[in-house]
C-alpha cells in the first residue's frame, strides 16, 4: 500500500509544559511515513531544553524564528513542508494514535476531497478528561454552514498540500483565527470530510487564547470581514441575510462587551450601530445604541424604565 508523507506541523511559543507530550503522540501513530516540523515561534522559556533529546529522530525538523504569532510559525512550516498531507498539531494538544491512519484512508480514497476533520476529546491541565460542549461537523460543500459558525477544530485537521498551494497560506493578520478563514476559503471551493469520531484531544489551561471570548469574537469578526471583502462570490453564494444575521450577531456581542464590561461607549456605539445597519427590527440594538449616548445617570433612569416596562409586558 502506498503511503504519501505527512507533515506534521507544531508551533511552539513558551510551551516547556506540555510540548513533550504533543511530540509523543505524534510519534505514536500507527500510520509511521511522517515528518514532524516544530517551530519555535521566539520562545523565551525552556522549550528548546525539552525539545532537544528529540531532534535526534531524522523526521523531526526544528526551525526557530522571532515572535510573530501562530500564522506565522504554521505557514514557515508549510513553506517547507515536503509532506502530500499537512496536519496541526498545537503545543499543549494530543492526537489519538489512529489519527492519520484513519483520515489519510478517506483522503487516498476520494481525490476530491480537500480536507477531512473530526471530533475531539478535551482534557484539562493536569491531562483530566473532561467534558465540554464544543459542536463540530461539516462535510461535503459546507461553506454556508462555517460562515455561520466555525466547527472546525485545528488540531483534527488533514489537508492535502496542493489545496494549501491554491488557496494560500494562513492570514498572519488574523493569527488566532487564521485557521477559520483558511477553512472558509477551502471549503469556499471544495468539498471536506468529517468523522464522526474524536481523533485529536483539546487541552484546556490558562494560556488558550480560545478561552478569551472577547479577543475571540473580534477575531471572528475580522475573519467575517476579510471574506466577504476579499471573496465577492460570497455574496452571491450564500442568503444576504444569512450573511446580516451573523454580522448583526457578532457586532451586537462586541457592542455589548465594550458597553457592560469595558464602559467604553463609543466603541459600543460604533458596533451597535453596524449591528442596526444588519437588523433594523431588533429593538434592543437601538436601545443599547441610545444607551451608549446617555450620561451615567441617564443611562441608570433609561435601564429602571426599561426593566419596569419590559415586566409590565413580560405579565401582560
Amino acid at each position: 500500500m502506498n503511503e504519501p508523507l505527512i507533515s506534521i506541523i507544531t508551533p511552539i511559543f513558551n510551551g516547556k509544559n506540555y510540548i513533550s507530550e504533543a511530540i509523543e503522540s505524534a510519534l505514536a501513530q500507527t500510520y509511521k511515513n511522517f515528518e514532524i516540523l516544530l517551530i519555535n515561534d521566539g520562545s523565551t522559556d525552556d522549550s528548546y531544553e525539552v525539545i532537544k533529546p528529540y531532534l535526534s529522530d531524522s523526521r523531526i525538523i526544528y526551525i526557530e524564528q522571532q515572535n510573530s504569532g501562530v500564522a506565522s510559525a504554521r505557514n514557515a512550516a508549510i513553506r517547507v513542508a515536503k509532506g502530500q498531507y499537512i496536519g496541526f498539531l498545537d503545543q499543549d494538544d494530543l492526537w489519538h494514535k489512529n489519527k492519520l491512519k484513519e483520515q489519510v484512508a478517506i483522503l487516498e480514497n476520494d481525490e476530491n476531497i480537500a480536507l477531512v476533520h473530526s471530533k475531539q476529546d478535551f482534557i484539562d491541565s493536569r491531562g483530566n478528561k473532561i467534558n465540554f460542549s464544543w459542536i463540530t461537523g461539516g462535510t461535503g460543500y459546507c461553506f454556508t454552514d462555517l460562515f455561520i459558525k466555525n466547527r472546525i477544530a485545528v488540531l483534527t485537521v488533514l489537508i492535502r498540500k496542493t489545496i494549501l498551494d491554491q488557496v494560500g497560506l494562513f492570514n498572519e493578520q488574523l493569527s488566532g483565527a487564521d485557521d477559520y478563514e483558511m477553512w472558509l476559503r477551502v471549503t469556499l471551493k471544495h468539498p471536506i470530510k468529517y468523522i464522526d469520531m474524536p481523533l485529536a484531544i483539546y487541552r484546556f489551561h490558562d494560556s488558550n487564547i480560545s478561552k478569551n471570548s472577547f479577543k475571540m469574537t473580534i477575531l471572528e469578526l475580522s475573519t467575517i470581514n476579510s471574506i466577504i471583502s476579499n471573496y465577492p462570490e460570497v455574496l452571491q453564494k450564500i442568503p444576504k441575510n444569512t450573511i446580516k444575521n451573523r454580522l448583526h450577531s457578532l457586532n451586537t456581542q462586541l457592542g455589548e462587551w465594550y458597553s457592560w464590561h469595558d464602559k467604553n461607549f463609543h466603541q459600543a456605539r460604533i458596533h451597535f450601530w453596524v449591528a442596526i445597519i444588519n437588523n433594523p427590527v431588533s429593538l434592543k440594538s437601538y436601545f443599547m445604541f441610545l444607551n451608549c449616548l446617555l450620561s451615567n445617570q441617564q443611562r441608570k433612569t433609561l435601564n429602571w424604565y426599561f426593566h419596569k416596562l419590559n415586566n409590565i409586558f413580560t405579565k401582560a
